[in-house]
């Protein structure tokens, strides 16, 4: 090429190759309008293309950055069944979720849920479905574990705009009816290339004007679990060409809930409005410390057939304002697991900066660390101190239900839940602790922008907000929390069990 052009090439290759870039693409940043800045480094790859001749690459079109979760008009509520007759019935889709939108014509509203065995979709079409000649709707869905996934809908990847789903698409429902009133429908996976393979047909469906209801079974998309995450989209086209997305200002993230898969050993109902510590704790001043964000509700413990799974619900919002990438970025969530009852063995110190300990004669086996970047499974060490275990789990936050749930194979923690002992709390995720604190934000005597307020004048009063501690209770949360002699000794090292706030355990009963 002619040394103009390589110079104009060049000179948006060192700009593509700015540090800023990689900065604010790390997940423990926010550039604070995400879609624009991810838009702009795209277009300087793809002007380099273009000044080279050379063709644009398909995955430029599709952001580096995650489409954030659009909220649904109306979260579901329950596990349902409808009647699939294509009318639906008063109450029949009430604990549905709905992403609803004014079409004229086009989709107008989607309406998802499950029962054990099926996904449930409810699309409402304006005109009627039999008259959109030509027209139908894809409803893109994602999977755990897709080995193949495609960016684009079916015909988004050669439209102007390309329409990209925003997720990786492992299968469409592809949904239309004809003008007899006869309803079509097809499951057809992704090649992985953005093209689609051949079309399985999905027979419980029908159709009664605007009104579309269909049922695809689980085990046709793969095995899902309670706390897996579904993304999903639908774009209507017509004559080959998208002219719609639903919803259109970001995904549909759905939080599987409960298939009744799922054994409960332990469900623990703790007070609203005790998210204050030994009862003098307040929240830190930024705004995005929103009022119940640390107010547990409930605590669960349960079993699947290869998961023990854990479920804290919040009274207050679980949003991920930091964009940490299991969608926690407020709360930290800690469980202590005692697997060998009173007098046993384990570690009685919770992990660093917690500055609480179990009560002598108990000891935990386990800790499960569920944070934003760095969740981790603890033992205690010979010393006792915490060694992390080489094992992986999940960690799914709700944002719709204010729930987090954490999911540990049994392979890891083993098999008798209903046998153990546990301890779970609540703490501020920090990401610039103070020294020898694992990530637990601090708790000051006033509140400031980043620092909980209420705190006492000493070095090892605890920084827990709340505890799973059923109501009437001895001891309280707050004595619990409280009872401990206060030091000034800033080398907490130094300090023991003895030293801080003694916790009580909770048992199956």
């Amino acid at each position: 090429m002619d040394e103009a052009t390589l110079a104009q090439v060049m000179d948006l290759v060192y700009a593509a190759e700015g540090s800023d870039w990689f900065w604010w693409y790390g997940a423990d940043q926010d550039s604070g309008d995400d879609a624009s800045f991810d838009r702009q480094f795209r277009s300087t790859l793809m002007r380099i293309y273009e000044l080279l001749g050379e063709a644009v690459p398909d995955q430029l079109y599709v952001p580096i950055i995650a489409e954030r979760p659009a909220p649904p008009t109306t979260p579901m509520t329950a596990l349902f069944s409808p009647t699939i007759d294509g009318v639906a019935a008063p109450g029949e889709w009430d604990a549905a979720g709905a992403y609803e939108t004014p079409a004229a014509p086009g989709l107008a509203s989607l309406y998802y849920g499950f029962d054990a065995s099926n996904i449930y979709l409810r699309l409402e079409m304006v005109p009627d479905w039999k008259d959109l000649a030509g027209g139908q709707v894809g409803v893109y869905l994602s999977v755990p574990g897709a080995q193949k996934v495609n960016s684009f809908s079916r015909f988004g990847l050669n439209a102007d705009p390309r329409t990209v789903l925003g997720f990786g698409a492992a299968y469409e429902v592809a949904l239309g009816v004809d003008p007899q009133g006869v309803v079509h429908a097809a499951l057809s996976a992704a090649n992985g290339d953005n093209t689609w393979g051949e079309p399985q047909p999905v027979t419980t469906t029908a159709s009664s004007g605007g009104t579309l209801e269909v049922a695809i079974p689980f085990a046709r998309l793969g095995r899902f679990d309670a706390g897996d995450v579904l993304y999903m989209r639908a774009v209507f086209s017509a004559d080959g060409a998208d002219r719609q997305v639903m919803p259109d200002l970001g995904l549909a993230k759905i939080v599987i809930p409960d298939l009744g898969r799922t054994t409960t050993v332990l469900a623990v109902s703790d007070p609203a409005g005790d998210d204050h510590g030994p009862g003098s704790y307040t929240y830190a001043l930024d705004g995005v410390f929103q009022a119940g964000c640390f107010d547990l509700v409930t605590f669960t413990v349960g079993y699947d057939e290869q998961n023990i799974v854990f479920k804290f619900v919040m009274r207050g919002p679980v949003e991920n304002v930091w964009n940490s990438p299991n969608g926690l970025s407020v709360q930290t969530f800690d469980i202590y697991i005692d697997q060998d009852g009173p007098g046993g063995g384990g570690a009685r110190l919770l992990l660093p900066g917690r500055n609480a300990a179990l009560a002598e004669g108990d000891g935990w086996e386990y800790a499960i660390w569920a944070e934003g970047w760095f969740p981790g499974l603890y033992q205690p060490g010979p010393d006792g101190k915490p060694v992390q275990v080489d094992a992986t789990f999940d960690v799914i936050a709700d944002p719709v239900q204010h729930k987090v749930t954490v999911r540990v194979p049994k392979k890891v923690l083993g098999d008798h839940p209903e046998k153990w002992r546990y301890l779970a709390v609540v703490l501020g995720q920090e990401g610039f602790p103070s020294s020898g604190v694992w990530r637990a934000r601090d708790v000051n005597a006033q509140a400031e922008q980043w620092r909980f307020g209420g705190g006492p004048a000493d070095t090892n009063h605890t920084r827990i907000m709340d505890i799973a501690w059923p109501a009437g209770r001895t001891p309280t949360q707050e004595e619990a929390l409280g009872r401990y002699t206060p030091s000034q000794e800033k080398n907490m090292d130094l300090l023991g069990p003895e030293d801080f706030a003694h916790l009580p355990m909770l048992e199956v009963e």
